[in-house]
Parts: structure tokens; sequence; C-alpha cells
């Protein structure tokens, strides 16, 4: 292309073939930014901004901390029992902790009260978890579960 701007044969073989040149201002010069602010106000404008992101995340943090139920659990990680419900977030983690394996609960008594919070028949959702389990768990480990599990 830049070729055929360059050649001989170009559509431009005297200043007439041109068009005529704008008659427009030109481009006005204008100041950066903040070019006109003195220094120490600029320091100011940083440190307020500064003081009020502080202030949203300590605000923030103290919020988090009454959600867990203090600073202890805050910095271990830990909910107390119940919290989720309290503060109504169901950010609840899908481990099973001890303290909810030493209520003595077994599996059949957890299916059953999700499926009284689901509305649904315990033996359906039963057989739903048992098809989702043998289409996602080899069959050696089911077997080899199956022949550590007390018969009954």
């Amino acid at each position: 292309m830049s070729e055929a701007i360059h050649s001989k044969s170009s559509a431009v073989k005297s200043p007439s073939d041109l068009p005529p040149p704008r008659d427009r201002k030109g481009i006005r010069s204008v100041s950066p930014p903040l070019s006109n602010t003195p220094l120490h106000r600029f320091n100011y404008y940083i440190v307020l901004f500064a003081a009020l992101a502080m202030a949203f995340y300590a605000w923030r943090l103290l919020q988090w901390k009454a959600e867990v139920g203090g600073w202890w659990n805050l910095a271990l990680g830990k909910r107390p029992p119940g919290a989720e419900a309290v503060v109504g977030t169901a950010t609840a983690s899908p481990t099973c902790t001890a303290s909810t394996s030493s209520k003595g609960s077994s599996v059949e008594d957890r299916i059953n009260d999700l499926a009284a919070a689901l509305g649904m028949p315990s033996s359906d959702l039963a057989a739903a978890i048992a098809d989702a389990v043998r289409e996602h768990v080899p069959p050696a480990s089911l077997s080899s579960v199956a022949a550590h599990e007390p018969s009954g």
C-alpha cells in the first residue's frame, strides 16, 4: 500500500489535486491534572483517602469479627455452632467437623434431616445419593469401603 502512495501513478499530480485547507482552530493546550493544586493540598487529599479506606476496612473487620464470634475465632478461622443460622449466611463449610460428628448422628439421620429440609421422601434422596456415589467413585473404592463396614 505504501508503494501505491509513493508511486508515480498516484492520483495527486499537483497541489490543485488536494482539497483546500480547513479553517478551524488549532488544538488548545491543556494543563495536566492536578498541576494547579499545591502539594500540601494534594497530600491532604491522599491522607484523607487513606483514612477513609482504613476506616472502611476496620469497620468491615469488626463486622467479620462479630459474625464469627470474636477475635479468637477470627484468628483460628473457626465458627461457633449455629453461627450460620444467626448470621443468615450460607457460607458453611461442606466438611464434617469434630463438633458435628461428636453428636452421635449417623449418615441415615443426616439424610433424613436433609430430606425433611428439602421436603422429599428420604428413600428418594438416599437413592439419588447412592446413584451419584456409584457414578463418581471407582468400584474398587466402593468395594474396599464395603469390606471395612460392619455388616448390619
